[in-house]
């Protein structure tokens, strides 16, 4: 399922009621030979949330919801160079990234992130 695709079928769903939604689903699959989990899954990483009918990655990541986002100091401590968690790319160097509550929370307990004490890496204070 291409791009286009997907955008016309996020502006049906905006028009649709929640009730409709899944219907809708199923006949995108079926003009394109997907089962509706995987077009879901398509929806999701283009950034639609279906509990709310929003695209959470328009006007430069900020969610529809004006969630609260607070300041976080975080590293990680693998040996690759980046790590992915909780849609952030964390590097090896402790950096400030804008995370939600929600975020903050899955960051918490994943044993191999490091949150800042107040200092990025080099600062002395």
């Amino acid at each position: 399922m291409n791009k286009d695709k997907l955008k016309l079928l996020i502006e049906k769903l905006k028009a649709a009621e929640k009730k409709d939604y899944d219907a809708i689903v199923a006949e995108a699959g079926k003009e394109n030979n997907l089962k509706p989990v995987e077009v879901w899954k398509l929806l999701k990483e283009e950034g639609y949330d279906p509990k709310t009918g929003f695209l959470a990655n328009i006007l430069g990541g900020q969610s529809r919801n004006d969630e609260k986002k607070q300041n976080v100091i975080l590293r990680h401590k693998t040996e690759y160079p980046r790590y992915r968690r909780a849609g952030l790319v964390l590097t090896q160097k402790a950096q400030t990234y804008e995370v939600t509550d929600e975020q903050l929370a899955m960051l918490k307990k994943d044993p191999w992130i490091v949150i800042g004490d107040g200092k990025k890496e080099g600062e002395n204070k």
